[in-house]
């Protein structure tokens, strides 16, 4: 069954679909890159951005205003990987306020977090970060007052029923539950990020 969309101009190099959910976003993204019509296609949680050179823009306005597309079944089919989580400890320093917010005991969390089918929904704000879903709607943990001035590679937070996976050090404002044991970001790979959306992911405590 085919879908109809139609984007909306929202700079001058840029137009966005509304979409429904990540998978969609994903399904549309995949079809409209391969086109090769644009210069970048983003997928977010509800919307897929489409970027392309402005002097091309009225070839890009025709091609843009009714798409149709069939997702296939390879469009939204999920690659599983596991990856192995330390939880707690110096690299996991809100684990016990996290825990203590959601009433749960410490084994109880970890129980459940690597019990879980995480969804790669979204990549952003920085390079390579991850956006999970899967956590409970009630895990909506708010980020910390005052975020940190730099957060190691690979750390991982909660926030907002979301796990999220630093791939590259920075500030951030996620409470800290564990550290992930394989990078996310390897400079010496063509494709140099681990995950993409449309991935599912499980944790398993190390």
């Amino acid at each position: 069954m085919s879908t109809t969309l139609s984007a909306t101009r929202i700079a001058d190099d840029a137009f966005e679909f509304a979409v429904s959910d990540p998978k969609e976003a994903q399904a549309l993204a995949a079809h409209l890159r391969e086109a090769k019509m644009a210069d970048d296609v983003v997928a977010g949680l509800n919307r897929v951005a489409v970027y392309f050179d402005p002097s091309a823009t009225e070839d890009i306005s025709a091609w843009l205003q009714t798409i149709e597309y069939a997702p296939r079944p390879n469009d939204t089919e999920a690659r599983m990987i596991e990856i192995g989580v330390t939880y707690g400890g110096e690299v996991g320093a809100d684990l016990a306020r996290v825990c203590e917010m959601l009433d749960l005991a410490r084994d109880d969390f970890i129980g459940l977090h690597t019990a879980t089918v995480h969804h790669v929904d979204m990549i952003g704000f920085t390079p390579g970060f991850s956006y999970l879903s899967g956590v409970p709607k009630e895990w909506s943990i708010s980020r910390l007052g005052t975020p940190r001035p730099r957060v190691a590679a690979g750390a991982v937070g909660l926030s907002a029923a979301y796990t999220g996976i630093y791939a590259l050090p920075g500030p951030g404002g996620w409470p800290l539950i564990g550290q992930i044991d394989r990078p996310l970001f390897s400079a010496d790979l063509e494709d140099p990020f681990l995950l993409k959306p449309g991935q599912q992911v499980r944790f398993r405590a190390v």
